[in-house]
């Protein structure tokens, strides 16, 4: 397979689940002292990757939940935050200018902090006061949300709001295991992906509800940033209410579906392309197989699913359009 690295690939996951106990600690310690909402701030893909976790809070709990990017979040003055606010923050550098001013503003007003970064001894890590990292070469993202998830569920879990809690846990070792036989499966697929479309030059993506990251992230950080392909990520409900417009029988369009509450959603967009275009390329997490997870935690096992099978895709769209995912015309390359 071509560049799979799928013992690192599950090293790393196996890392996210490894720091469970100081994980808990951090999030313990925090709610005791006690917190009544929870922040969610980064920039890129490391803000797209909070937002299943805003979902999860939004649909699972009564607990306000706010997702911002941190240039935004820096001069907006939300009146809601506060010394009671959780903050989590991300920055794969942990060198992120604005996200390293967001920590410390929150320290400022006496909200705790929690980082994740590529690697402590960042700035990142230094200004805030729990921080957590995972570095390696395949999965950085992917171990990221395992972490996360132990995060937001451990805080529901201590507002009384997470009864499946353990189940939930439970079903989240089974991640390393599972996500490599998700990318062997997915690896012809995503071989013939990338030779049929290696002179693509536009897509269109979509998908919904906590799936929806995997969308907006996958067109900005890596067709667009990594790929230079122009791409736009449409939110699968709101594809209906101007953008089907523009889709022709010869547009690319990526349709990702999961299979939480918001399903239907990607099965509306489905059944239209099926009948108005010939260029969908579909990845649906109910073609996996999950051993281990129960039928009901499916949905929230739906993200890893699709980003397992991305990141191959990424490589052999990589491979095949000889575009190297490392290079970049502006980022890190000239002031802005």
């Amino acid at each position: 397979m071509l560049n799979a690295k799928n013992g690192v690939f599950k090293e790393t996951l196996q890392k996210g689940l490894d720091q469970h106990e100081e994980l808990n600690k951090a999030v313990d310690a925090i709610c005791e002292k006690g917190i009544n909402k929870v922040f969610l701030v980064g920039c890129g893909g490391s803000l797209a990757v909070m937002y299943p976790c805003q979902h999860i809070l939004d649909t699972r709990s009564t607990i306000p939940a706010y997702a911002y990017n941190s240039s935004e979040f820096l001069n907006m003055n939300h009146k809601k935050f506060d010394e009671k606010s959780l903050v989590i923050v991300s920055s794969y550098t942990g060198s992120t200018k604005e996200t390293v001013a967001v920590a410390k503003m929150a320290k400022e007003v006496g909200a705790p902090v929690i980082s994740f970064m590529g690697k402590l001894g960042t700035p990142l890590a230094d200004a805030a006061d729990y921080a957590f990292a995972n570095n390696a070469e395949v999965g950085v993202t992917d171990s990221k949300l395992i972490m996360l998830y132990q995060v937001v569920f451990r805080v529901m879990k201590n507002l009384g709001q997470c009864d499946d809690y353990d189940a939930i846990i439970e079903a989240m070792k089974t991640l390393p295991e599972n996500m490599v036989s998700v990318r062997e499966k997915f690896e012809p697929i995503a071989d013939k992906f990338a030779v049929d479309n290696k002179e693509t030059d536009y897509y269109m993506v979509l998908s919904a509800g906590l799936t929806w990251f995997t969308a907006y992230s996958h067109a900005m950080c890596i067709l667009e940033e990594m790929q230079w392909i122009n791409a736009r990520s449409v939110p699968a409900g709101e594809f209906f209410h101007g953008s089907f417009e523009i889709v022709t029988d010869k547009t690319h369009v990526l349709l990702y579906k999961g299979e939480d509450e918001a399903r239907p959603l990607g099965d509306r967009a489905q059944t239209f392309l099926e009948k108005y275009n010939s260029n969908t390329f579909m990845i649906d997490t109910k073609d996996y197989e999950l051993p281990g997870v129960a039928e009901e935690l499916r949905g929230l096992m739906s993200p890893f699913v699709i980003m397992a099978c991305q990141e191959r895709m990424n490589k052999h769209l990589e491979d095949k359009r000889n575009h190297s995912l490392a290079i970049r015309r502006y980022m890190g390359v000239v002031p802005y």
